[in-house]
């Protein structure tokens, strides 16, 4: 068991996503006997109110702007940050911060493709869909690294889709949303390959996971074949609770923090989705901290 008595971890996303990350490191740390005292400080990095990174001109833009925010999770001394956001995770490398930083800092993309390539390299029948927003799409993050570690190219397939992310973040149970995945996926499947037994689709954008089975419902329909879901939020929880000692309590504090509001309907509906998880979270997201100076989008 580790000396160190308490253990501040930092999960930032743009938006709601990545509180399923958060969530299922509280439940997990609740039975972690190698601490006395965790605290979880979930960090909404989305800047503007009506305006997230992909209104921003560049890819500098989007990193000065998420090198401001990285700077004031700096503040809350963690001993390690995790970065449960595809698009802000791809933006990472170009930042300030991942140049002079100490902190110790996760990206959720190696999850997800180690997650994708533990499995095509087993199934070599199978191919890949890799559901995320355009500025992940336009990174290309996850391909890239799949073809470096041997994978055909052609056995993957990316899919982006503008304001998905957004409808779930603010209506995840809405018709809206299941009928924009309809489509989702109905172009993904357009583009596979023949002849591929297994698909296995990659929701490379941490709201997605809310809606796995929706995605799978129509993937499955629109392609005809058997369809497995990655959800990299999984991975990155597993990872961050690796080694726990079952039969710990832990003091578990949770604090959200945010530079923009949130709509009462929105907080209602991630109640729905995480409160058997954690209802920890959920009080914490209920009372979440509004800050309009966490940090500065200049």
């Amino acid at each position: 068991m580790t000396n160190k008595k308490q253990i501040t971890l930092v999960i930032t996303d743009s938006g709601l996503g990545g509180l399923s990350v958060c969530a299922g490191m509280a439940a997990k740390f609740a039975e972690d006997a190698r601490y006395e005292c965790v605290r979880l400080v979930y960090f909404n990095a989305w800047p503007e109110q009506d305006r997230g990174y992909r209104h921003y001109p560049n890819p500098a833009a989007r990193a000065k702007v998420f090198d401001n925010a990285l700077g004031a999770m700096a503040e809350y001394n963690p001993d390690h940050i995790f970065i449960a956001c595809n698009t802000l995770s791809v933006i990472y490398p170009f930042t300030r911060f991942a140049k002079e930083t100490t902190i110790p800092v996760t990206g959720i993309v190696e999850h997800g493709v180690q997650m994708i390539y533990d499995k095509l390299i087993r199934d070599a029948s199978a191919c890949a869909v890799i559901f995320a927003t355009p500025i992940t799409i336009q990174e290309n993050s996850h391909k890239k690294s799949l073809v470096e570690l041997g994978v055909a190219p052609e056995r993957i397939i990316t899919q982006g889709y503008l304001g998905l992310a957004g409808k779930i973040e603010r209506a995840p149970f809405s018709g809206e949303v299941k009928t924009l995945i309809d489509e989702f996926a109905a172009r993904a499947a357009r583009n596979l390959e023949s002849g591929s037994s297994t698909v296995y689709a990659g929701l490379c954008c941490t709201h997605f996971g809310y809606c796995k089975h929706i995605f799978k419902d129509a993937l499955t329909g629109h392609s005809g074949r058997d369809v497995e879901i990655l959800n990299p939020n999984e991975a990155m929880t597993d990872q961050a609770c690796q080694g726990i000692i079952a039969g710990g309590s832990p003091r578990i504090s949770i604090d959200i923090v945010s530079r923009v509001s949130w709509e009462p309907a929105g907080i209602e509906a991630y109640d729905r989705l995480l409160y058997k998880v954690s209802p920890d979270v959920v009080n914490a997201l209920k009372n979440y901290r509004l800050d309009r100076e966490l940090f500065s989008v200049e």
